[in-house]
Order: structure tokens, then sequence, then C-alpha cells
């Protein structure tokens, strides 16, 4: 297989993840779901709808790719977005934003895993230092896969894969760079009409699906039969008897639950602060672009510290840098706000690169998905208890006691095995 058909490949992957980042409608979410539903309870619930739905599409999803191919997967989750994004267009009747948040959720539920699981079985095909194997070994991988031999003798540095690291960096980083651009246009575009941006976002959505039609789909190893619920207990089954993916699930659970209601509820805090709506796409576009650059560093970082190491940093920076900004006045607190995410983005690549490691080929896409469902699961419980708390206190208080929470959960990640 040849190293520069795999690289293209790899690259279709990165451009369908930057055009899914081009949301033009980020820095103004919140405040257009308030405008539309009134209370802050409403926002927080229709996030909560969103999150359930992906809850309960998050492990099927993976499945379905799995066992019925991920490049379908990616096409149909492509479809469903477009589709949502018209219903959210529409706005005005709570209908339309519900619809919205089922449809949105399927297809962040089928690309979820999908695209890590392309990336990751791509990789496979190289060496160590992105170098291809032999052609000969190569093949053979790739007949292993799909269960028609045995697998070739590969040296050991070649098996561990970790120029998947940066592969997943990068594309981690994709999404945060097409969300810094769209932010800072969407704040623009929004001055006159807070829905302007939402329609523009159909336009890269619609890319995003010619891409996905071109994507490369590795081989690897699939199941004979397909009964989606019989794969989807195996990997449960995985999930349960390995120890380090429980407890980065369980960490994710509560790290990303708490993170994404501050970060859903970010307009709403900056409007709290006195911060000129104008100002919000430039603020958002700074949060993803140090975003980008701490996905970028992460696996220069891990290879220095350690993934363990740079995991607990990550996890005890932002809590303070939070708390911080509920005792900063106007600019400065979204100043805070904005630096804590350059460890959002040093996470992610060396969770995800723990998290495939512990996982076969033919499982990879549904165990990925079941870490997901433990993240989104969480932020369905705390999203409307916190919508509740703003509306009966502020969102001041409420940011103060998701700096506390988050800072607790920290010390899950010192059970954690230092692996790489």
């Amino acid at each position: 297989m040849e190293k520069k058909f795999l690289l293209d490949k790899i690259k279709l992957i990165y451009l369908f993840s930057f055009l899914r980042g081009l949301e033009f409608f980020i820095p103004i979410r919140a405040l257009y779901y308030q405008q539309e539903l009134f209370t802050v309870f409403n926002v927080t619930l229709i996030l909560a709808i969103r999150a359930i739905s992906t809850t309960i599409f998050e492990v099927p999803s993976g499945a379905i790719a799995d066992l019925f191919g991920r490049k379908k997967t990616l096409i149909v989750a492509s479809i469903a977005g477009i589709i949502a994004l018209i219903f959210l267009s529409i706005g005005q009747s709570l209908i339309f934003f519900v619809l919205y948040a089922v449809l949105i959720a399927i297809a962040d539920s089928l690309v979820s895993g999908t695209d890590t699981a392309i990336l990751f079985d791509t990789v496979k095909l190289f060496g160590n230092k992105t170098k291809p194997v032999t052609k000969k070994i190569a093949v053979a991988q790739s007949e292993a896969d799909l269960g028609k031999k045995e697998a070739p003798v590969i040296p050991e540095t070649i098996k561990k894969f970790p120029k998947f690291k940066k592969v997943i960096a990068i594309n981690n980083s994709m999404w945060p760079i097409g969300a810094s651009i769209s932010s800072i246009i969407g704040g623009f575009l929004a001055i006159n009409s807070l829905r302007t941006p939402i329609i523009a976002t159909i336009l890269p959505f619609i890319l995003v699906l010619i891409v996905a039609l071109f994507i490369y789909d590795p081989p690897y190893k699939k199941e004979k039969h397909k009964n989606i619920f019989k794969h989807m207990f195996s990997s449960l089954k995985s999930v349960i008897n390995n120890r380090q993916i429980i407890i980065l699930s369980s960490a994710g659970l509560l790290f990303f639950a708490f993170a994404e209601v501050a970060h859903q509820l970010d307009p709403v805090f900056y409007e709290f602060k006195s911060i000129s709506v104008g100002l919000f796409g430039i603020i958002f576009a700074a949060t993803f672009g140090l975003s980008f650059v701490g996905s970028y560093m992460s696996n220069w970082v891990s290879d220095k510290i350690g993934n363990k190491n740079t995991i607990l940093i990550t996890a005890i920076i932002p809590p303070f840098l939070l708390f911080g900004a509920t005792l900063a006045f106007g600019i400065w607190s979204a100043v805070l706000i904005i630096l804590s995410s350059i460890f959002w983005g040093l996470r992610w690549p060396i969770t995800s690169h723990l998290m495939n490691i512990e996982v076969s080929s033919k499982q990879r896409a549904t165990v990925i998905s079941i870490g997901n469902l433990s993240r989104k699961l969480g932020f369905a419980i705390f999203a409307p208890i916190f919508g509740l708390f703003v509306d009966n206190y502020n969102i001041n208080d409420a940011f103060k006691l998701l700096a506390v929470l988050s800072f607790f959960v920290s010390f899950l990640i010192l059970f954690l095995k230092e692996k790489d």
C-alpha cells in the first residue's frame, strides 16, 4: 500500500474534521436558544436532549460503523447534520429545536469514534516514523485484519504505533481551527441577526458530505455476524474487564460534563460580565485557537513528561482558571477561560491514544463510542441541573461550583497506568 495514497486519505479525514468545525453560530448558540426559548433552563433542556440523544445513539452507532462500514457511516452522519441545521435555522418553535437536537446527536454519534477508528487502522499500515512498512508486510497486515491469514511478524516499535498520537492530535486540531475561523465570521454575521450564522453553516456541512464520499475505509477484521446488539454487548464486556478504560471513561464523564456545561453557557457568562456580543466571535476564535495549539503540542509534551502526567496537569490547572474568571471583571474573565482551552486541547489526543491501544480493530469504533457515551451522559445529567441553578441564582456562582467540582475529579487520574 503506497505511503502517498494513505497520507492523502488521512488528509481527507483532516479536511472532514475542519469543515465540521465551520459552525458559524458557535459564539451565539446559547443566546439564540435563549432568544427563541426565553429561559436558561430551556436552553440547557435542549442541550440535555441533544446529550441524551447522543447517549442513546452513541454505542449503536459505533457498532453500525464496525459492522457495516465506517465510510458509509460518515456519509449518513453528514446527511443528518444538514437536515438538523435546516430545522435549527427555522427555529421559533420548541419542536424544531428538539428535532435539531435529536438529528445533530445522531450525526455526532455516527462520527464519534468512526473517524478515529479509520485513522488508527490507517496508521497501522505505517512504521514508527511514518515510513511505510514494506509492501509485503502492509499487504499481509491487511489480509490479517480481514481474517484471511495470520498477522505478520512486525517489529515491536511498529506494533505500538506511537505516531497515532501525532495523527490524532492533528485531526483534533482541525475542528478547533475551523471553529476559530467560523467564530470570527459568525460574530460579525450575528450583529444584525442571530439566525444568519446558522443559515451560513449549511454550506460547509454540504461540503462535509462531499468529502465523506471520498474517504478511504482501511481494511480491518470484521465480525462474521451483523447483529448490532451482540456486537455491542461483546464490546461492553471488553470495557468492563479493562480497568484502564473504566478509569478513562469515568474521568471523561465528569470532566466533559462540567467543562461542556461551562463551555455551552460561556456566552451567558460573558454577557453577565458585560462583554460586548461583537467580541464573542474573537473570544471563541481565541479559545479554539489555543485548543488547537494544545492538541498540536500534545504528542511532544507527552513524550517529555509522560501520558499520565500530561493528563494530570491538564486536569488540575483549568479549574483554577475557571474560578479565577468568576472573580475577574470584564474582558479579563474571558481571557482566563481562553487560557484554559490549551489544556483541553492537550488532554484529548492523549486520552484517545490510551483508549485506542486497549482495544482490537473489530471493536474499536464501538469501544470508543462507549467511552464517548459516558461523557455525553454526564453532560445530559448535569446540564439541566446547572440551568436551574443559573435561573435561581446566577451564572457566576454556577461557574464557581463547576470549577470546584472539576478540581476534585482530577484525583481519578492518579489511578491511571502509564502506557505508551
